[in-house]
């Protein structure tokens, strides 16, 4: 005697198995590619503008020690320019001041240049300091220049 199925047993042989097919899979690994492709990009994007950031804080940094170096000084007493060398990956190294107005620092653990010049001020007993921030070894310029008057008080 024959045995009888189930009733809920598929009668075609095709349908009982449950196998994936060839088009089922490559849309998976199109889907799969397409979102690690998202997350990839998205990690870089924020490595890259953390980066940025922290070039800029740097910078900014710089620019404020050298207003506080100028405001702090006599009046006449800086040199007319000078540039000093920051290092924004070691923090216990200190700015270095270059022999010669916008030279090159002395090693590549510096990555922040920081070019300090001076001019007579608009009336007498005045002085111009403007300041401007570089970025070694590419040498772009970064922000504005900065300028601040100092008076013979």
């Amino acid at each position: 005697m024959r045995q009888r199925l189930p009733q809920w047993w598929p009668h075609d042989r095709r349908k009982a198995q449950g196998g994936s097919t060839l088009v089922e899979l490559l849309v998976t690994v199109v889907i799969i590619g397409l979102a690690l492709t998202l997350i990839v990009g998205t990690f870089s994007a924020g490595l890259l503008q953390s980066a940025i950031a922290k070039r800029n804080t740097a910078a900014s940094g710089a620019v404020q020690y050298e207003l506080d170096e100028v405001a702090a000084a006599p009046y006449g007493s800086l040199p007319a320019q000078y540039s000093d060398c920051f290092a924004d990956e070691d923090a216990a190294s200190p700015p270095t001041t270059l022999a010669a107005f916008q030279g090159n620092c002395p090693t590549s653990a510096y990555s922040l240049r920081v070019d300090v010049s001076e001019a007579a001020g608009p009336v007498p007993n005045t002085e111009v300091w403007s300041i401007s921030a570089i970025s070694l070894p590419s040498g772009a310029s970064l922000g504005a220049i900065v300028q601040t008057i100092k008076d013979s008080r």
